[in-house]
């Protein structure tokens, strides 16, 4: 099947995972064209981020929402920064884990670990509608959210829950 997009030109427009995108295309024989049309940054509140980092740490979750593949390399690097690297992800290693998809479980799995429940649809009414059929009474929800999404009736599901949200954006 190599060659079959020779004469193709392919533009492509991610950031994310570029140079394999390109290298697979190009395998098949396309020229291709490399132009993001957006960067992901690190939030600026890195503070927030180490602290959040060190709570979960030292104050254990017992459950974990994960929202994206991208935030959860992103704490896995900013806990690299800070110099905890294999604590954090043995702390990660602890909670119940629940990924909105597959981004997240392949970020995981990047780490040595697996999620116990990949959330159908992959929605935050998919992840509340998942939540709502498990046990949270008095449990610490870690909640790895992104930025521009209004993450309200996700912390408050897990409040009417009886557990406490503990989020962070990466």
């Amino acid at each position: 099947m190599a060659g079959r997009l020779s004469g193709y030109r392919i533009l492509i427009l991610e950031t994310r995972e570029e140079a394999q995108f390109s290298r697979l295309l190009r395998d098949q024989g396309a020229d291709v064209l490399q132009c993001p049309m957006f960067t992901i940054e690190d939030t600026p509140d890195q503070d927030a981020v180490g602290g959040w980092i060190k709570n979960t740490i030292h104050e254990p979750l017992d459950d974990l929402v994960l929202m994206t593949g991208e935030g959860v390399r992103r704490l896995v690097a900013a806990a690299k920064r800070i110099g905890l690297e294999n604590e954090f992800i043995a702390a990660l290693a602890r909670p119940r884990k629940y990924a909105r998809g597959p981004k997240p479980v392949n970020a995981l799995r990047q780490i040595g670990l697996t999620a116990e429940m990949v959330v159908e649809p992959p929605t935050t009414e998919g992840i509340i509608a998942t939540l709502s059929k498990a046990e949270l009474k008095g449990h610490r929800v870690g909640l790895q959210l992104y930025p521009e999404k209004d993450h309200s009736p996700l912390l408050a599901a897990v409040r009417e829950a009886g557990a406490t949200p503990v989020p962070v954006e990466p």
